[in-house]
């Protein structure tokens, strides 16, 4: 389902480009806006409640969070959420925020063009994220030769690890156990 968003009036929209965004978007059987583009959190507009809220995408940790803060930081700074309306929501590891409504124009268009804003500049650092995933898993699956050994060739050496097995007193040292 194509979901078009148009900010201005129509004369506005007639006289200049028009500006295009394009955005995983899903709207639910209640009227939610879900904005699934980002690749650490999953963001939820509810017109109705005048409420942004965010989800982690797959599993909570400090990329997340600081996620989701530079995101209502973003908001913030554009003037189209309340700072203080900030806070944690009902879900383990959402946040959420609540929006005025605009004075000019469709404020639902506003928000989802805003957030949109913000996408466009994580871009570069989600692409960063997952190519250096793809990279690790690569590294991982099928080393190079100067990371690799065969099976079998790996050099065998008289005495390996830290602790001596002959060395009977640092055992008991170690354990707990009697001494001097």
């Amino acid at each position: 389902m194509t979901l078009k968003v148009k900010i201005g009036s129509e004369e506005e929209q007639n006289n200049d480009s028009p500006i295009s965004l394009s955005l995983n978007i899903r709207k639910t059987i209640n009227g939610e806006i879900m904005i699934l583009d980002h690749n650490d959190i999953d963001i939820i507009v509810i017109p109705e409640k005048k409420k942004i809220i965010t989800f982690p995408k797959k599993s909570l940790n400090d990329n997340v969070y600081e996620t989701q803060d530079r995101f209502f930081n973003f908001l913030s700074q554009k003037g189209t959420i309340t700072r203080e309306s900030i806070h944690s929501g009902n879900v383990y590891g959402s946040l959420e925020a609540e929006y005025p409504d605009a004075i000019q124009g469709n404020t639902t268009q506003l928000i989802i063009f805003t957030i949109g804003k913000f996408i466009e500049e994580e871009k570069p650092y989600m692409e960063r994220e997952e190519h250096y995933e793809n990279e690790f898993e690569q590294r991982m699956t099928d080393p190079g030769d100067e990371e690799s050994t065969e099976l079998g060739k790996v050099p065998h050496e008289v005495k390996k690890g830290s602790i001596d097995p002959n060395n009977v007193r640092q055992r008991q040292y170690i354990s707990g156990g009697g001494g001097r």
